[in-house]
């Protein structure tokens, strides 16, 4: 096996360091995969007359790059992200991001998110906190071109139509008058069957849980634990003074409301 000089092992490390960081070529990493780039690479140089060299290490590279596994770009951008965290804003960003339910942390999709939230508050030099995180990811969901990645999340209820309940999801097909009775048969003499109606038609009312039923699903309708706070805090608040559920669903539905706005 070709033994390297001292200056040669110091040329690797550079070009391994700049291939990882710049050009997303695992090697610096003790995962199987850049373990096994630097084997592909190890042999290259064993069985080429090849001065080695930082250039000549990435030019190799390019050249066998068939044959070596390489960073997604996510993961290449992650790496980036990180850099610029200190080792403190690491373990908030990663307390954070366990605390998300519909928002993806795993794969791409995940890093991806995590790319987006967290630059968000480094290029405006804003403290990476979780309440810092919990304003970018609101920024970013309402601002940024590129598109977050979610967990499917509860269909929309179509009990509810701009934050009111739709009754039109509450009629039957039940007639709402009585079959019309002619006072007088087409001969002229009366119908004793006859009987005038007096009373006043009336709408058909909800089921009584209705509005039960929709404070509990409006309840579920949250993106970030800030907002989670916000409901539980005006159901508690609704509940303690005795409103009726339309009531506290009526001031759920427009907190909602107001962040479909702001979308």
């Amino acid at each position: 096996m070709r033994q390297y000089s001292e200056q040669e092992l110091n040329q690797m490390a550079a070009a391994e360091e700049e291939l990882d960081r710049k050009h997303g070529l695992m090697l610096l990493d003790n995962s199987p995969a850049a373990k096994a780039n630097a084997v592909v690479l190890n042999d290259y140089f064993n069985n080429h007359n090849v001065p080695m060299s930082v250039s000549s290490i990435v030019a190799a590279a390019y050249a066998l790059k068939d044959k070596l596994d390489w960073k997604s770009p996510a993961q290449v951008e992650f790496a980036e992200v990180l850099a610029r965290l200190e080792p403190a804003q690491c373990l908030v960003v990663n307390s954070w991001f366990k605390k998300q339910n519909r928002l993806k942390t795993d794969g791409d999709e995940g890093l991806r998110n995590i790319n987006q939230i967290v630059s968000w508050l480094l290029n405006r030099r804003y403290a990476v906190t979780e309440s810092g995180l919990d304003m970018a990811l609101t920024n970013v969901q309402n601002n940024s071109s590129r598109k977050l990645f979610w967990h499917e999340g509860p269909k929309q209820d179509r009990d509810i139509w701009n934050g009111k309940l739709n009754h039109a999801r509450f009629q039957t097909d039940e007639p709402t008058h009585a079959e019309s009775v002619q006072e007088f048969h087409p001969n002229g003499r009366r119908n004793h069957a006859f009987k005038a109606n007096t009373d006043e038609p009336r709408k058909r009312e909800p089921k009584v849980d209705a509005w039960k039923d929709i404070v509990g699903r409006y309840m579920t309708q949250w993106t970030t634990h800030g907002q989670k706070a916000t409901l539980e805090a005006e159901y508690n608040r609704g509940i303690a003074t005795g409103k009726s559920w339309r009531e506290v669903g009526a001031a759920l539905g427009q907190i909602i409301k107001s962040w479909q706005r702001g979308r």
